[in-house]
């Protein structure tokens, strides 16, 4: 429910234009004493005939008595005080009142104009009357007995219905509706190279860097492992050899160290030197001494009397050797033992299993925060921590060991929101002076992330479109009284136009500004299709410790940001803000039609007409 208060001095056409804005369908005016307005029936009949045109409910609001009368004549609701009308209209939303039918107001405007014109004629035509009990001056047919009414004042009659009538089609007619589809303009493409920085603590649009996180994954692996090294233990065997002497002449010393051998070549050493004492005539001597097989093992276990050969020199000397006994105690023995090659093997195998463990870490989606992306060109593995010592392990004499490595790896987290934000950001303020984003017109597209240099970026290309920011009145203004050629002229200069003039045959548009209704189409992008879906690691080849690929985890997506410059716009030849190349096609815009309400006429000098 709107009031709306005019001046004694207001026009019609103020009156009218306070209908055709208003955005209430139940509008009260309130007329002072001596209002233009109330001056003719025919100005409340044009009143209710714009009300109604526009589905509204007009009542006037008077404490003047005539006034009240006149309008009532135009069958308008007539209140006394705004108060009354307040009263009235609660009560009738209570009762649920319904508007009258579309079209009903101009068919009943038509027949009450047509009344009131005729009402004029017959005020008008009327006989004068004389001094009150005086006889009238008309005089009475001797055929008809019709009173006979002067030429002059039929002929004055006539002549003011012309008038009224012909300012009544001044007001209706002609009248002209005007759709402008405003013209969209591309900006960009716009190609940006985002740093993901795990430093950074906040979005910076100026140095496009966006802050990220080094995400550590631990990891442990451990295994047991046979070991395929030999240790061999051998020990010499040991006995006694007697060595005998015939030597009648001398005695014979052996030194410590001797070597006697048997027969296939097993030697012994002698363990102490002796000396073998001179024999008397025809009588041997003989001496004992332990000896040691030269090679350890079980080679030197020989039967008794087998140690028969000696060194020359003590043959010569007519000194001979043998083993009463069977010499004993040579052993071999062999136990598994640890290589290095075992600690090797194992190390390799844990890595392997660190590796894995890592790589199915970054796979799954649970390991970073919904919404962000993890990128896998950060991935490194820290170095592995073995337990027990590796060195340690080598030598000892057992069939297995265990070991357990750990590691700790990283990647770089960051959200995707925050880099496509930023590009928006930076193709919105592109926007030229004196026009408009497109609503829902911001389109982003990220490139393969890139490590240069040790940072992180990614690339991204931001497109939108802008359009020239106008409003109804300016092109009203534009276009009133001029030619329907030369008004669309005018209005090609900011995109499509269409213009309806009634009736059809008029060539010029109205004179007055509530006869024309303008209506802008602003262009609006079509639904953002989903983004495809990005390679998880499982589909990957798991041997590269690095894969060029994102992880994003899916979280919803705020709309676009819409950026709006400040500038009065005037038509002319639209400029990109930077040079392009012919950029991507994108789906039409699917213009839609938003009424924009007529504002009082500034006196704003039309701009140059340009093609659209």
């Amino acid at each position: 429910m709107a009031i709306y208060y005019l001046d004694a001095d207001d026009e019609i056409t103020s009156a009218a234009t306070r209908i055709r804005d208003s955005s209430d369908n139940r509008i009260a005016l309130v007329l002072t004493a001596g209002s233009r307005v109330a001056t003719s029936r025919i100005n409340f009949l044009l009143l209710a005939r714009e009300a109604r045109k526009r589905n509204k409910r007009l009542a006037i609001v008077t404490s003047d008595l005539s006034t009240q009368s006149v309008a009532r004549s135009a069958e308008l609701a007539v209140y006394g005080t705004v108060g009354e009308y307040e009263r009235a209209e609660a009560a009738r939303t209570g009762q649920g009142a319904v508007a009258p039918p579309a079209g009903a107001g101009a068919m009943a405007t038509g027949v009450q104009t047509s009344a009131a014109l005729g009402e004029l004629a017959r005020t008008v035509s009327a006989p004068p009357r004389g001094p009150a009990g005086s006889p009238s001056r008309t005089t009475a047919s001797s055929s008809s007995g019709r009173i006979r009414v002067p030429w002059p004042a039929v002929a004055a009659a006539f002549a003011i219905a012309i008038v009224l009538v012909a300012g009544s089609l001044f007001f209706v007619y002609p009248s002209a509706t005007v759709t402008v589809t405003l013209a969209e303009q591309p900006i960009g493409p716009l190609d940006l190279k985002v740093t993901v920085d795990p430093n950074a603590n906040s979005v910076n649009d100026q140095t496009t860097t966006v802050p990220g996180l080094n995400k550590a994954f631990p990891v442990e692996a451990n295994g047991t492992y046979t070991a395929t090294g030999e240790k061999v233990e051998e020990a010499p065997a040991t006995g006694t050899v007697t060595f005998t002497s015939f030597n009648t002449i001398f005695a014979v010393p052996v030194i410590a160290g001797t070597q006697v051998l048997t027969a296939s070549g097993i030697a012994f050493t002698t363990q102490q030197t002796v000396t073998v004492p001179k024999a008397p005539f025809a009588v041997k001597t003989q001496v004992s001494v332990p000896v040691t097989a030269v090679k350890p093992g079980t080679s030197g276990n020989v039967d008794a009397n087998t140690i028969v050969r000696l060194p020359s020199d003590l043959a010569n000397a007519n000194v001979s050797v043998t083993n009463p006994q069977p010499t004993t105690g040579g052993t071999h023995t062999v136990s598994p033992q640890v290589a290095q090659t075992d600690v090797q093997s194992a190390e390799a195998d844990l890595l392997n299993q660190l590796e894995a463990s890592f790589q199915a870490a970054l796979a799954d989606p649970s390991s970073h925060p919904a919404g962000s992306s993890l990128f896998d060109q950060t991935a490194r593995m820290g170095v592995e921590v073995c337990s027990p010592d590796p060195a340690g392990l080598v030598g000892l004499v057992q069939d297995t060991f265990e070991l357990t490595c750990s590691a700790t790896g990283t990647a770089t987290v960051a959200s995707m929101t925050d880099v496509k934000s930023l590009a928006e950001r930076r193709i919105s303020s592109l926007v030229t002076a004196g026009y408009s984003l497109v609503s829902g017109s911001v389109q982003t597209q990220l490139g393969d992330p890139a490590v240069d240099a040790g940072s992180l970026t990614v690339p991204v290309t931001a497109t939108a479109s802008q359009v020239r920011k106008v409003n109804a009145t300016q092109l009203r203004d534009g276009v009133m009284g001029k030619s329907v050629a030369d008004a669309r002229k005018y209005l090609q200069g900011f995109g499509k136009v269409s213009i309806s003039v009634s009736p059809g045959w008029a060539n010029t548009m109205p004179s007055f500004d509530f006869r024309i209704d303008v209506q802008l189409v602003t262009p609006t992008a079509p639904p953002t299709p989903a983004p495809t879906a990005t390679p998880s690691l499982a589909e990957l080849t798991p041997t590269p410790r690095v894969t060029p690929t994102v992880r994003h985890t899916p979280a919803p997506i705020p709309s676009s940001p819409g950026g709006t410059a400040s500038g009065s716009p005037s038509p002319g030849p639209s400029q990109s803000p930077t040079p392009t190349p012919t950029p991507t096609p994108t789906p039409a815009a699917s213009p839609s039609a938003t009424p924009t309400p007529a504002a009082t006429p500034s006196p704003t000098p039309p701009p140059s007409p340009s093609p659209s």
